[in-house]
């Protein structure tokens, strides 16, 4: 190929580069009184809010041994908002011994288990809106972040 060729061609190629969208803004959704945070893209962080769980679960939660607790809550563009997952914040010895051989973990999976303690979460579990909708397409994404123990940072 001659050099004329290839500058072109590298030029060609640099300056789509230049046009491809940048990765997405992301940000850091506070899981208070758990001292993480969940990190999303900004878009679907507008979405999304925290409150604490109530009722018996939250009492049957606190009675496990749980130290935190959250409900993160996703609101869809209209209609109520819903429970996109909770999260839980447990001493490891605590959430070892609420796990049952023949039954699904109580409080989710475990995210990650660092310096004596257990970060889990739990939800969703099927699609909460349809799949080809913008609120659907988010939970979607939200629904995978919460499998990378990378998404979620200490409170510092």
């Amino acid at each position: 190929m001659q050099p004329f060729m290839k500058t072109i061609l590298l030029s060609l190629v640099l300056l789509l580069a230049a046009t491809l969208p940048t990765r997405a803004e992301k940000a850091w959704v506070a899981l208070s009184p758990i001292p993480y945070g969940f990190v999303v893209p900004q878009d679907i962080a507008l979405h999304l809010s925290t409150g604490p769980l109530t009722g018996s679960w939250a009492e049957y939660v606190q009675a496990a041994g749980a130290r935190a607790s959250v409900a993160v809550f996703y609101q869809p563009e209209t209609g109520d908002k819903t429970i996109l997952f909770t999260a839980y914040y447990f001493p490891a010895d605590k959430w070892d011994a609420a796990q049952k051989p023949d039954e699904p973990p109580p409080f989710g999976q475990p995210v990650f288990r660092d310096n004596g303690r257990v970060l889990s979460v739990a939800g969703p579990h099927d699609t909460i809106f349809d799949p080809e909708t913008p609120d659907g397409k988010n939970v979607i994404t939200a629904s995978g972040l919460l499998q990378d123990p990378a998404n979620f940072q200490p409170v510092e």
